[in-house]
């Protein structure tokens, strides 16, 4: 770490988070400057700061500038440092012979003193009362009252916190106030993390250990955190409690007593033994009051005279979009569009191959045909998934987030307060949305007519709270379409198809029936020693590999339950990069991991800036250095090349091997499948759901590369039921 003393000349770039771009003019010698960066819009001109930090490379800028990671007012001056200040252009009218006599005459804590008594300064030679003034002024401005901004720096508080208060408040007392009587609340609202740096904060500004805000808001922390590690919208006294007393040494019945502060808040809500966070609770209760709304609305026509016209006419759609001579939808597919027209929410679950995606290119076309409306949306969580649509169909389609006009930190610019309308909703892969997501979904589009829900209840649920998906199907509150039968069930060269087999036995529970002896399309290889594994991971990775970095975006990956150990997806991409991109040129290293030109890799953010979806796969085209140090990279994502800054790189992984979550929403060609029995996770962790998933990701070919018992019991282990109460506010609704 570097340390200057000086001031800022001026500010060359703020923004509303209080990171800033300054020049930065040293005390020591005033000719010399340099570029700091970093949470500084907090610093004031004209005061003098001690900072520290560290060197880094301003890529926008092409320069080097100075990173701060702390800075302090200096208040402490020598003699020589205090003439020098003083007769400095922040100080007007003085001039170095008056600043040695004001030196000379308080001969030390010489602001202090002037704020003190102001007209001791007229004792002073050749001091004239306009000059008293102007110099008292400033030294009030500077070295006046500001004991928040001390605080946050003598006890190394999150800056950045103290910039959003400032932000939003111009009165420094209301600011204290918020500090010191419930800043938990107002950093909850605003999203700020982590929990223990605002925990930090309000122990500085005088909170007791003990105080019931101080236990209700740590309660909401582990509420959440039980939920989002289980899945379930609510969690149990029992358990909070456990939590509770590992942080707060207080008997059972105080803890009690403490968080009725947080039932009286709505911090948490208490329900019939159950406890929520405000959030999972009051989006339970928005999507099923949304969708009650939405059913007795009676917005359109349910039936229609000359619906098998109309579906004619879709068909003719689909035979000249898709190049298929003569296309004709099944009974069940008939079923499903019908279900649509007569419902104004519907359903539709459905295994790979069973036609969801053609099913909703004919209920949309079918939708412009009977209603002549073209204000509808079709959504996926992914940006896969959602592309796929738009391939099949030709109709324009968007993620969720983009749709809703993500703007970060869980903030969307479509709200309730700023919706967007639609007639018509239809929305794919709804088994990876979280109860959040879709009430975010619900509260940012208005005006909904028609709501299509589409996607497969075999598959894993979200990675976020709620069970959203199985819920509507389960709660048999809304018309659902089952599509059962397969399109797939006979591969490209006239076989069975044996993914469909596999998947379907998992499915139905008759693992123990299936033949692995007689597969066309899968390739069972049962191992126990994980370095014969790997030998065999490379092999089928050769096997299957296309040569064109294009196609290995999406005709082949490998998919593992598990990132650590020999098995898992760390290991795994390390292993195929050195296979099949050995080092050639100069390459980025992240930790352990390498980055090289033609590396296969994924965004694992949404990025409204450079509108890049979590999940997006793409390849690096070049590294950019500055001599030992990455400046930029060009990464091409869905045929757009981006030039990243090192931030964005960040948000960057290999994707040789992914996580079975990671994958939904896609498909590809060729899988490989990974399981790693010597991994003790790997024993109660992978279950049906997961390897279903994971399975049915494949088009075309299916490597299976496990201990076999490990794979039998994993097909046969129920995945843990998740605990919602989503259902339950559906029946109420309907009473």
């Amino acid at each position: 770490m570097k340390k200057y003393k000086g001031k800022i000349n001026r500010f060359l770039y703020k923004n509303d988070n209080g990171f800033g771009v300054a020049l930065f003019v040293l005390f020591e010698n005033e000719k010399k400057s340099i570029i700091i960066t970093g949470p500084i819009s907090i610093m004031r001109m004209g005061i003098i700061y001690n900072i520290t930090g560290q060197e880094v490379e301003d890529i926008k800028r092409n320069q080097k500038s100075f990173l701060i990671h702390s800075f302090s007012q200096v208040k402490d001056f020598d003699r020589e440092g205090l003439i020098k200040y003083l007769s400095s252009p922040t100080f007007p009218t003085v001039g170095k012979k008056l600043a040695e006599n004001i030196v000379k005459h308080f001969k030390e804590d010489v602001f202090k003193k002037i704020l003190e008594n102001k007209n001791e300064l007229l004792l002073i030679k050749d001091m004239t009362e306009e000059k008293a003034s102007i110099i008292f002024d400033v030294v009030k401005e500077k070295f006046g009252d500001n004991k928040v901004l001390d605080i946050f720096i003598e006890n190394n508080l999150k800056i950045e916190f103290l910039n959003l208060l400032q932000r939003d408040y111009e009165d420094p007392n209301i600011i204290e106030q918020i500090l010191k009587e419930d800043f938990y609340r107002y950093a909850s609202e605003n999203k700020l993390n982590p929990f223990l740096e605002v925990d930090r904060i309000c122990l500085t500004f005088g909170i007791e250990e003990d105080d019931e805000k101080r236990v209700s808001w740590f309660a909401n922390e582990f509420v959440k955190g039980l939920l989002f590690k289980e899945g379930n919208t609510y969690t149990t006294l029992n358990e909070l409690q456990k939590k509770l007393r590992v942080q707060f040494n207080l008997p059972e019945n105080i803890i009690i007593q403490k968080l009725l502060y947080a039932k009286k808040e709505k911090i948490l809500y208490f329900k019939d033994e159950k406890i929520y966070t405000r959030e999972s609770f009051e989006d339970e209760q928005y999507i099923a009051k949304e969708l009650f709304d939405l059913s007795n609305r009676s917005n359109y026509i349910k039936t229609i005279n000359d619906f098998d016209k109309k579906i004619l006419e879709v068909e003719k759609f689909i035979s000249s979009r898709n190049g298929i001579q003569d296309f004709k939808y099944n009974a069940e597919q008939v079923e499903a569009i019908r279900n649509f027209i007569e419902n104004d929410i519907s359903i539709i679950t459905g295994g790979p191959g069973t036609g969801k995606t053609t099913v909703i290119t004919g209920i949309v076309k079918m939708y412009e045909l009977i209603y002549a409306d073209d204000n509808f949306a079709i959504t996926a969580p992914t940006g896969r998934a959602a592309g796929k649509i738009k391939d099949d169909s030709g109709y324009k389609t968007s993620t969720i987030h983009r749709l809703l006009q993500y703007s970060g930190n869980d903030s969307f610019e479509a709200n309730e307060s700023k919706p967007i309308y639609k007639n018509l909703v239809v929305i794919d892969e709804c088994s990876m949305i979280d109860n959040h997501l879709f009430a975010s979904l619900l509260r940012g589009i208005k005006g909904i007519k028609k709501l299509l829900l589409v996607g497969d209840i075999e598959q894993l649920p979200s990675v976020s709270y709620g069970n959203l998906y199985e819920d509507l199907i389960v709660c048999e509150q809304f018309k659902t379409t089952r599509l059962i039968k397969n399109n797939r069930q006979i591969n490209n060269l006239g076989e069975k198809n044996s993914i469909i087999d596999l998947s379907n036995a998992i499915k139905n529970e008759s693992i123990d029936n299936f033949d692995f002896e007689n597969t066309n399309n899968v390739d069972f290889i049962f191992l126990n020693d994980s370095q014969n594994i790997l030998d065999s991971i490379k092999k089928s990775y050769t096997n299957l590999n296309p040569s064109n970095i294009l196609e290995q975006l999406n005709d082949i990956q490998i998919i593992a339950p598990m990132y650590k150990e020999k098995l898992g997806i760390d290991n795994l991409n390390n292993l195929i990069q050195n296979l099949v991109n050995p080092t050639l040129s100069k390459v980025y290293k992240r930790y352990d991991t390498e980055f090289r030109v033609n590396d296969k890799v994924m965004y694992i953010e949404n990025d409204p800036v450079l509108e890049l979806s979590n999940g997006d796969v793409g390849y690096i085209s070049r590294l950019n250095f500055i001599g030992e140090k990455l400046k930029t990279a060009n990464v091409v994502f869905n045929d757009r090349e981006l030039e990243m800054s090192l931030n964005s790189f960040q948000k960057i992984n290999l994707n040789y091997s992914c996580s079975i979550h990671k994958t939904q929403g896609s498909e590809y060609k060729n899988t490989i499948i990974v399981l790693d029995a010597e991994n003790k996770n790997s024993n109660f962790m992978i279950n049906k759901k997961m390897l279903y998933t994971a399975i049915t990701r494949a088009k075309e070919k299916l490597v299976i590369i496990s201990d076999k018992d490990l794979f039998i019991k994993a097909c046969k282990r129920k995945s843990k039921e998740r605990l919602t109460t989503l259902k339950e506010s559906i029946y109420k609704m309907n009473l």
